[in-house]
């Protein structure tokens, strides 16, 4: 199994020791929605969270091209919102997408991750308009 397959293997098992061991001490992660974290202790903090507001993890890796530099993956993406989350609790999501990983020393140095972020919205009951002006944010 390669690095990539141990993230998720840790990430659908909610292992926040078992990610941060797949990552450099300096390590950024840069997720759709939580947005930037840098270093051991932001991405067990962003983990942290994201295992709060969601559960039932299914992060389904379909595709992996993977070297000693680098990885790219295609996914497949899907959780339940708990009640941390009221306005979405109880809410089914799921999505595809694809994942970067930039590694050094058998470890991952950088992450940053491509989806429809407004297919995730509106399954979490966002109205289109919210969506709207979610995504007008994101625009340069």
């Amino acid at each position: 199994m390669g690095l990539v397959q141990d993230f998720a293997k840790a990430f659908n098992a909610c292992d926040v020791n078992g990610l941060l061991a797949c990552f450099t001490e300096r390590a950024s992660y840069t997720d759709n929605f939580f947005g930037e974290h840098t270093g051991q202790q932001g991405l067990r903090e962003m983990f942290a969270r994201m295992f709060r507001e969601g559960r039932d993890y299914v992060w389904r890796m379909d595709h992996v091209v993977e070297t000693p530099g680098a990885a790219a993956a295609e996914w497949t993406f899907s959780y339940v919102v708990t009640d941390a989350v009221p306005r979405s609790a109880g809410r089914k999501v799921r999505f595809r997408g694809m994942s970067i990983f930039e590694l050094e020393g058998g470890r991952i140095a950088r992450y940053r991750e491509y989806f429809d972020t407004g297919v995730a919205l509106l399954q979490l009951g966002f109205t289109p308009e919210a969506i709207a002006k979610v995504l007008g944010r994101r625009t340069p």
